[in-house]
Formats: C-alpha cells, sequence, structure tokens
C-alpha cells in the first residue's frame, strides 16, 4: 500500500516537474520524510497525505483512486469462478488450519441447530404481578 501510494505522489511530482524540496516546503515536511514517503518506506499521516496532494494539485480522491488500481489483481474474468466447488476450494486454500476448523464447525452448528441459537434471558426478569 505504502508503495503504491508512494509512487502515484512520484508521479504526480515528475509530471509537474518539482523538486522533493519544492514539494516538501509546501507541504511542511521535509524532503528526506517526502523521499522515503515516495519510496513506499515510510508511513504518511493523513494530515500530511492532504498537505502533498495539495501541493501537487492532486484531488486526494484521485490519489486513493489511482492506488486503488494499482492494488486490483490483472484479470481478463471475473475474481472468482463461476462453478461453487471451485469457489469453495479457492476460498478454503486461502485458510489456516485452524480456520478451516472453525468453518467446519460453524457448518456443523448451522446444520444441527438449523442456525438459530439458543436464546437466553440476560438481566432483570419481570415476576407477575403476586409473587
Amino acid at each position: 500500500m505504502r508503495r503504491a501510494l508512494g509512487a502515484s505522489l512520484r508521479r504526480h511530482r515528475d509530471a509537474e516537474g518539482r523538486t522533493l524540496s519544492a514539494v516538501a516546503a509546501e507541504a511542511g515536511c521535509s524532503p528526506a520524510h517526502l523521499s522515503e514517503v515516495e519510496r513506499g518506506r515510510k508511513d504518511v499521516s493523513t494530515e500530511l497525505l492532504v498537505a502533498i496532494a495539495y501541493a501537487l494539485h492532486v484531488p486526494i480522491a484521485g490519489l486513493y483512486t489511482e492506488v486503488s488500481e494499482s492494488l486490483a489483481p490483472a484479470s481478463d474474468g471475473p475474481l472468482w469462478p463461476v462453478d461453487p466447488r471451485a469457489r469453495l476450494e479457492m476460498a478454503a486454500g486461502q485458510l489456516s488450519r485452524d480456520g478451516l476448523r472453525a468453518v467446519a464447525e460453524f457448518g456443523t452448528f448451522m446444520a444441527m441447530g438449523g442456525g438459530e441459537p439458543p436464546r437466553r434471558r440476560i438481566g432483570f426478569v419481570p415476576q407477575p404481578p403476586g409473587r
């Protein structure tokens, strides 16, 4: 995430032909810090990110859009297969052993109990009049 954001910031700075020093001075940070952010080595606060975007004349929404597009997987088809069994295999392949066990136990719970956990009353229960 940091690398994608930093790369986007650097592209905009290079496109404007501006130096690290000029953008950093306008954004209120050091050139060294801005360089680290552009290389994806340092996190950037929201306030500083807004200041850098303002200094680069880039809408913050545009930066987030670029980052999300750069992080999206390249795919010609759907992300999930159409076949339900293939979907299950793909999802199960991403779970740890404990995660698979939890899914199996939950499936058993749903199949055995009809999906409704027993209801318990917690706290004060009003007594009928006359007690």
